[in-house]
């Protein structure tokens, strides 16, 4: 059994306190000048915390050579993590917004096209099912866009001179999207939309995958500095090159420069970790709580972010994770350990010593 990364966890427990004061930040004032709009400006980008977590992560798991089978088993383990409570989390969202969804991302309301792509993760297909069916969903959706995409990273990633090519690539798609994005895209869609909800377009090629590359590559390029002791120059040099050709990416780059102080120097914090611990629960159930506390509260954006966070967090841990992650977590480590099993291969013979008794009983025969 491997031990947390306690450094991981406080991360992730950093990214989804921003995210909730960012959305805290949409529902409730400051008394302090300018403050709600600097936390919703900078808050939401612990979503992009989360990705360079991701990137980090997916490398621990497959920086080494690992067979088929290892990998079948990773993703067996990912798909009962991510989708059971995703898929509780669309009902959830459909049945307190009455079928309509959010109407801020689906003026017209959510079809049943929106809601099969978001059961299928595949919402990011459509302006329309991107972040209407489930709020935030966009960034689930993205995140096993790149488990997807990941056994071909690493595949380049293990070349002759792999790691600056996949940097360089990661580089390349991101600042080439940014740009085919903002100046054809975006405009196309918009000038196809209804009047008054060009935004969709800006919130779609915002949230799609080639823009959001940088993240994962951040995320890799922390692992093989960190991991493996490697100083990748000029792998650094193209992604944060990369990042500084915009200010969102500027903005992705002091992530970045945070995040390796925090895992360069092992910092842990026990409630920054407990948050992360909780924090898929905490990201999926917080929008819920924030409108039930804005429809009957007037506090001040600090006090409400406390709330909704600690009732999120309390939500999570006494109700979530006992009732329905940690259940379809022990079924997808069975399933995978199953997988494993089959996969692995049986040990070479012992050679038996013309003196001696029988061959030792190997690991499998005690097992069993």
């Amino acid at each position: 059994m491997t031990t947390r990364n306690q450094s991981l966890d406080l991360l992730r427990g950093v990214a989804i306190l921003m995210v909730v004061l960012s959305h805290c930040a949409d529902r409730a004032t400051s008394v302090i000048p300018g403050f709600a709009a600097l936390v919703q400006d900078y808050g939401q980008l612990g979503v992009q915390l989360f990705f360079i977590v991701s990137g980090y992560t997916m490398m621990l798991t497959y920086g080494g050579k690992v067979d088929l089978s290892a990998a079948g088993s990773f993703y067996l383990r990912r798909v009962f993590r991510i989708v059971p409570l995703f898929w509780i989390a669309i009902l959830f969202y459909l049945a307190i917004s009455n079928g309509e969804g959010i109407r801020h991302w689906a003026p017209d309301g959510v079809g049943v096209t929106d809601i099969v792509l978001t059961f299928l993760f595949l919402h990011l297909s459509s302006p329309t099912a991107f972040n209407s069916v489930v709020p935030g969903g966009w960034s689930i959706a993205v995140e096993m866009q790149f488990y997807l995409l990941f056994p071909l990273i690493i595949r380049l990633f293990r070349q002759p001179n792999g790691p600056v090519i996949c940097y360089a690539l990661i580089a390349l798609v991101s600042v080439a999207a940014s740009a085919l994005a903002d100046r054809y895209l975006v405009p196309q869609l918009a000038a196809s939309l209804p009047r008054g909800q060009a935004y969709l377009a800006v919130g779609y090629y915002y949230c799609w995958l080639p823009r959001q590359a940088i993240c994962f590559g951040l995320g890799i390029l922390l692992y093989d500095v960190i991991e493996r002791g490697n100083r990748r120059r000029l792998g650094a040099l193209l992604l944060i090159g990369a990042c500084l050709t915009s200010s969102w990416g500027s903005q992705v780059a002091l992530l970045f420069a945070m995040s390796y102080l925090v895992l360069a120097g092992n910092v842990t914090n026990a409630v920054m970790g407990l948050f992360g611990r909780h924090s898929y629960a905490v990201y999926l159930v917080h929008f819920a709580v924030l409108s039930a506390l804005a429809a009957c509260l007037q506090v001040d954006l600090v006090p409400m972010a406390a709330l909704v966070g600690g009732i999120s967090l309390a939500l999570s841990y006494f109700l979530i994770e006992p009732m329905v992650e940690r259940r379809f977590n022990r079924l997808g480590h069975l399933l995978a350990a199953s997988v494993g099993r089959r996969g692995a291969s049986p040990p070479p013979p012992r050679p038996r010593s013309q003196t001696a008794g029988p061959a030792p009983a190997t690991s499998a025969t005690q097992e069993s």
